[in-house]
């Protein structure tokens, strides 16, 4: 795929690459978690663009921050996330094996959650899985359809393959059981 928020350094001499490896260590850019959890791409949503009706970026770095325990990235395996802050779908939501779309709900930010989306030769479009999420509820959402997904998955199978195995249903019930507890 070629949609992924990546920085490129070229030019840099193989002498200079523990230094500049140490630099981006400093700043929180060394972390390898591509195609992990915490490689969300998100567009600039609401705080950036005039077009979005929610805010992306705190939304992806809230649920970064809560996956960032690279232990369990690894136990979870690849993952694209995708988030867009509205339907012009700059983030390719509707591509991500899990999808958060931002919509407006009679003027409040709320996101839609998606899963089995792919840009892959099994091109897919993720299925809604909901009602649309207020913002502090969405990382938590994640956190349940991925703890799901390891409760269901073959030995060795990646979640994108899952979710094409057993549809939205068993990640909607993760996500909605526990919000009904709670209401």
């Amino acid at each position: 795929a070629a949609y992924e928020q990546n920085l490129v350094l070229p030019h840099v001499r193989l002498d200079d690459t523990p230094a500049l490896f140490a630099a981006l260590k400093e700043i929180g850019l060394s972390t390898p978690n591509a195609d992990l959890l915490s490689d969300v791409i998100a567009c600039p949503g609401l705080d950036y663009c005039s077009l979005a009706n929610a805010r992306s970026i705190p939304v992806a770095q809230a649920l970064s921050k809560r996956l960032a325990d690279l232990d369990y990235q690894e136990k979870v395996g690849p993952v694209r996330i995708n988030m867009s802050g509205c339907i012009n779908a700059c983030g390719h939501h509707h591509v991500g094996h899990i999808g958060v779309l931002g919509v407006d709900r009679k003027g409040e930010e709320y996101y839609q959650i998606t899963v089995g989306g792919s840009p892959d030769e099994q091109a897919a479009l993720g299925d809604i899985v909901g009602k649309s999420l207020p913002s502090e509820e969405v990382a938590p959402a994640i956190q349940r359809t991925l703890d799901r997904y390891l409760q269901i998955r073959t030995d060795g199978e990646r979640f994108i393959d899952t979710v094409r195995r057993v549809g939205p249903d068993p990640f909607r019930d993760a996500i909605y059981e526990a919000l009904d507890a709670t209401a």
